[in-house]
């Protein structure tokens, strides 16, 4: 298969030209290009299928040893993201995802414990954060996590400080039980941003008159879901106990026992969600943790669609610039759908593209009026790249 420069691609990826040489950036084009349009996302499977790109080493020494000035690139792209967030609440969601891969010459992977499958498995794990407004949401770059690095927690306190340095106003923080960290909600907080977040049943709490501190559990479970206010939100029903509580080390939050009930198995689910704003009212707490799927969306996108899952390469400076290049792959297809009002999902925009871009090639060749150029046009893009393979 011949994949041919898409056009759209190259003019939302201008921002990036000055973090790489001339030759360099041609070979970034093409590398996020194939992700986006290529069947098989590995370096040398882009490069054959590439009209313009010889021998896959060019794109080798981007992702190893070539320019690629991280910094520049992030400066850039946050610079992007500051101009089209502008005067819009913003919701910045925080996790992490997992990716297996087995092998001893492949750099940083580790044994990690899985949620999903409640079991290990040998692989790259990776911190991850996504900008999200109501009408468009950008990733940003994912940190490789290992036992060599720094905490995901430390991680996440880096990512609201680098934020407030660039001035992204943050309007709220959402993660999961996991990131529910003192310091980390204390930096979101004090940066200005309001936090909510799943918090498990070990933590202790006081309620806002009295002295005691006890457990989240000892509270819960004497509680009767049936016993509470109930709510509609989003054609499901909650039955919901909220509490103005403070949790050691942090001011009075909101804390809400959520139970959502479940029709197929006539039981209810529950989560404890807390708000460092006391004033938030329920339904606003819930409806707004919703929001925090979109990162799981995400995940799944970048796995099925840009070879997150399914790039295999050794070293950790290549892995780290290839999730770069993936994260900004995926930021163009949605600001490309934003900016042209389609609604479609990213596999669905990256089918689109590439049909697109074949379209218009064709219609080019076509209109050429003089036949031996024509012909001429055809053999360049289609004949010589073909006669390579």
């Amino acid at each position: 298969m011949i994949l041919l420069k898409i056009k759209e691609i190259l003019k939302l990826l201008s921002f990036a030209k000055k973090a790489f040489t001339k030759g360099g950036f041609r070979h970034v084009g093409n590398y996020i290009t194939g992700l986006i349009a290529s069947a098989k996302k590995t370096v040398k499977k882009i490069a054959e299928a590439i009209a313009d790109e010889g021998h896959h080493s060019a794109i080798d020494r981007i992702l190893n040893e070539a320019k690629f000035e991280k910094e520049l690139l992030e400066k850039r792209y946050f610079e992007k993201i500051k101009y089209l967030f502008k005067n819009v609440p913003v919701y910045l969601i925080m996790d992490d995802t997992l990716v297996e891969r087995n092998g001893k010459t492949i750099e940083e992977t580790q044994s990690h414990f899985d949620h999903t499958t409640n079991g290990y498995i040998t692989g790259h794990q990776f911190f991850t954060a996504i900008l999200h407004t109501h009408f468009l949401e950008f990733p940003l770059f994912p940190e490789l996590y290992s036992s060599n690095t720094i905490t995901k927690i430390e991680m996440a306190k880096n990512l609201v400080d680098k934020l407030d340095n660039y001035s992204i106003k943050i309007n709220t923080v959402l993660f999961d039980s996991w990131y529910s960290d003192d310091e980390l909600i204390n930096k979101c907080t004090f940066n200005g941003a309001r936090v909510i977040c799943s918090i498990k049943t070990n933590r202790k709490i006081k309620f806002k008159c009295t002295r005691k501190w006890r457990s989240l559990s000892f509270m819960t479970e004497r509680i009767n879901p049936k016993g509470y206010p109930t709510y509609l939100i989003e054609n499901k029903k909650y039955n919901i106990a909220s509490y103005q509580v403070r949790l050691n080390h942090i001011k009075l939050i909101r804390l809400l026992v959520s139970h959502e009930y479940n029709k197929d198995k006539n039981s209810w689910n529950k989560i404890h969600l807390i708000s460092t704003n006391p004033n938030d009212n329920p339904e606003e707490i819930v409806r707004t943790y919703k929001i925090r799927w979109r990162i799981e969306t995400y995940h799944r996108d970048i796995k099925q669609n840009l070879g997150f899952a399914k790039t295999y390469l050794r070293k950790r400076e290549s892995i780290v610039r290839y999730t770069i290049l993936a994260t900004i792959a995926y930021a163009i297809l949605r600001l490309f759908m934003y900016q042209n009002g389609i609604d479609q999902t990213i596999g669905e925009c990256c089918n689109y593209l590439l049909d697109k871009s074949t379209k218009e090639v064709f219609m080019e060749i076509i209109e050429i009026e003089n036949q031996s150029q024509r012909l001429e046009k055809f053999q360049e893009v289609f004949i010589n790249k073909n006669r390579q393979l």
